[in-house]
């Protein structure tokens, strides 16, 4: 395979990975596309295809965009912990503060990569999956 392909979204939450993966499910039937479930140490992994022809063609060339504008993509995900400091730019869409930084310690939340094969700026398939998975990630139980 090539080098190193797609572009990935980090995401700390409290929503479960059984959580999200009962819900990724649901959605992805929606729009036509399948799921292969895997599982490496601690980690889970979601690949996400329309058709072997897709999958194979990703296995070749890695994470890219088709004719029709779509491709594979990819959530990875695990349970940590998150400890560390980050500079709080915008909170609930308020600007109108200086940055400041804020300390993180939680012992237990859930770290989600999703891979797409572009940027979302970029395509309009990314974007759709990006809201996709932001919704799961923000829907309440």
């Amino acid at each position: 395979m090539a080098e190193w392909t797609g572009v990935m979204y980090g995401f700390y939450t409290n929503k479960s990975i059984d959580d999200v993966v009962s819900a990724w499910f649901k959605k992805l039937a929606a729009i036509n596309y399948q799921c292969e479930r895997s599982r490496f140490r601690n980690d889970e992994f979601l690949f996400c295809y329309k058709n072997d022809e897709m999958q194979d063609h990703h296995l070749e060339y890695g994470y890219n965009l088709d004719i029709n504008g779509e491709g594979c993509f990819c959530i990875e995900a695990k349970s940590t912990k998150l400890h560390g400091t980050a500079t709080l730019f915008k909170f609930d869409n308020d600007s109108d503060f200086e940055p400041y930084d804020i300390n993180l310690h939680f012992q237990h939340v859930f770290y989600y990569v999703l891979v797409l094969p572009d940027l979302i700026e970029n395509s309009i398939f990314c974007q759709n999956i990006h809201r996709l998975f932001t919704n799961i990630l923000n829907e309440k139980k």
